[in-house]
């Protein structure tokens, strides 16, 4: 899945990047199934984030819109913060901005 500048995300990360090449560089290390969840959790937010690049939802939340474990998705959402494509705070994830 591409995601073209015409998206609801206009952020420069996917601007540039298909979430499929953002998602090899992030979970390449990682196994199949968080390699899979991460994915599944990159083609939500691209669909679902503002035009600002942030998510305004729970992890509850998420994790039942897109039926993956809390776990799994804990985990895709540490790498995606060590490899700085998002952040975390009170109950929003957004963008970092290149």
């Amino acid at each position: 899945m591409e995601v073209r500048e015409s998206s609801k995300t206009d952020s420069n990360l996917f601007a540039k990047r298909s979430v499929n090449e953002v998602c090899q560089d992030c979970f390449s290390t990682e196994s199949d199934r968080i390699a899979e969840t991460g994915e599944k959790f990159m083609e939500y937010f691209a669909r679902n984030a503002s035009s600002d690049g942030v998510l305004f939802k729970t992890i509850k939340e998420i994790t039942k819109e897109i039926e993956i474990p809390h776990q799994s998705l804990t985990r895709v959402l540490k790498v995606l913060e060590d490899k700085k494509v998002i952040y975390r705070r009170n109950g929003i994830i957004g963008l970092w901005s290149e």
